[in-house]
């Protein structure tokens, strides 16, 4: 542009304009990096989320649908006698599984804690699900979330859900479920529907409330708050010592993998970790072999890392061996590939020479048994979005000696 000088010459410049800020749209930004700060957790490359401390490891991914839905929380009291676990299944957006990961935990302890008479758990579960929900749908959002939750103080474990989420507990190798899922086609969930004027209709391949919502309770979902309810089934056990781990899942998993099968394809993890094969052992396994499930006969049974089948093997043969001895034959690359991608990755760390690749462990512990069953979720099918956290029970009893 031309303008005057002091001295009344004309001088010419150029003036570079700053360019207009780029909006982001809303919807874009549903899912914040920061939801992750704060938690311990790990956001990977590919969107995955992995968290592990000691006695708990938790591994989540990401589905079809356009953002992640699913939520977890885990809270442990500073003397390490308290701790609370919860996964969180979202639908109709993620806001309502933020929202409950941010509150449930708090507005749960809170009742403990100002109960003068100190309630009986389970009504101060109940009270801070309520209590949950009717804040959350003051925020006028439509999403809902599914939940299952454990509070583990003392000798005691409280377990409570709300929708399809589950909570399954491993006792000696044995898959015990600790929930029922809410389904519209309970007889005593269809007919509470009914009784309160609403109905149950078969759409896109299952039952749904009003021909839309898949459960028949969940903490949000407004427009059918009249028939979905936020009251949660509540159970309290005492810890026992046969009593091992504690799996918590959104239904992603539960779809495609069995109660037993999980809680095989875990202990088969930590009988590996106890043999030193794995980087990063379960923390305190039982010994397998005081597990029913494992015959202490001229044979045992393995599970095969890929097809997660069970076989027999002669005594004395380390599982490597028996693996490559099921169909009698040497194992082919691609097959003894697959049995060392499960615990080694190849990562690349800038240093003085930039063309090495360093080998380093990928997951370890309780994360690497998440992950493996988030993976045979996905194998099978699954286009959810899947949280899978298993719990060491052996931590809290050795905690609240």
């Amino acid at each position: 542009m031309k303008g005057l000088n002091s001295n009344g010459s004309v001088s010419c410049s150029l003036k570079r304009k700053r360019p207009p800020k780029i909006e982001i749209p809303n919807v874009l930004r549903e899912i914040s990096g920061d939801a992750f700060k704060g938690f311990g957790a790990q956001l990977q490359d590919d969107g995955d989320v992995c968290y592990t401390e000691s006695g708990v490891g938790v591994f989540s991914t990401k589905g079809k649908k356009k953002f992640m839905e699913d939520s977890h929380k885990i809270y442990s009291s500073s003397n390490g006698n308290k701790g609370f676990f919860g996964v969180y299944d979202g639908h109709g957006g993620s806001r309502a599984a933020e929202f409950v990961a941010d509150n449930l935990h708090l507005n749960i302890l809170q009742v403990l804690e100002n109960s003068s008479d100190y309630k009986e758990k389970e009504e101060a579960i109940k009270e801070g699900f309520l209590k949950t929900d009717e804040q959350f749908l003051k925020q006028g959002l439509g999403s809902g979330a599914c939940c299952v939750t454990a509070l583990i103080e003392g000798n005691e474990i409280v377990v409570s859900n709300l929708g399809d989420c589950r909570a399954v507990l491993c006792r000696d190798g044995i898959a015990e479920p600790l929930t029922t899922d809410h389904r519209p086609t309970q007889v005593v969930e269809r007919r509470r529907i009914e009784d309160k004027g609403g109905y149950v209709e078969f759409h896109r391949g299952t039952w749904r409330v009003h021909g839309t919502l898949a459960v028949s309770r969940s903490i949000g979902d407004a427009h059918l708050k009249n028939w979905v309810m936020a009251e949660p089934d509540t159970k309290v056990i005492h810890l026992t010592p046969d009593m091992q781990y504690l799996v918590l899942a959104s239904d992603g998993l539960w779809d495609k993998v069995s109660n037993q099968e999980v809680i095989d394809i875990l202990m088969h993890s930590c009988s590996i970790g106890m043999k030193g094969s794995s980087p990063y052992p379960c923390p305190s396994p039982r010994p397998i072999s005081k597990s029913p499930r494992i015959s202490l006969g001229k044979s045992r049974r393995i599970i095969h890392p890929t097809s997660h089948k069970m076989f027999n093997v002669p005594p004395n043969t380390s599982d490597e061996d028996a693996l490559y001895s099921e169909n009698r034959s040497p194992p082919s690359k691609s097959r003894r590939v697959s049995l060392v991608k499960q615990m080694k990755i190849k990562t690349h760390f800038p240093n003085n020479n930039e063309n090495e690749d360093v080998e380093k462990p990928a997951y370890g512990g309780l994360v690497a048994t998440c992950k493996e069953l988030v993976d045979l979720a996905v194998t099978r099918g699954s286009l959810d979005d899947i949280t899978v956290m298993i719990i060491d029970l052996n931590h809290y009893k050795c905690s609240n000696i």
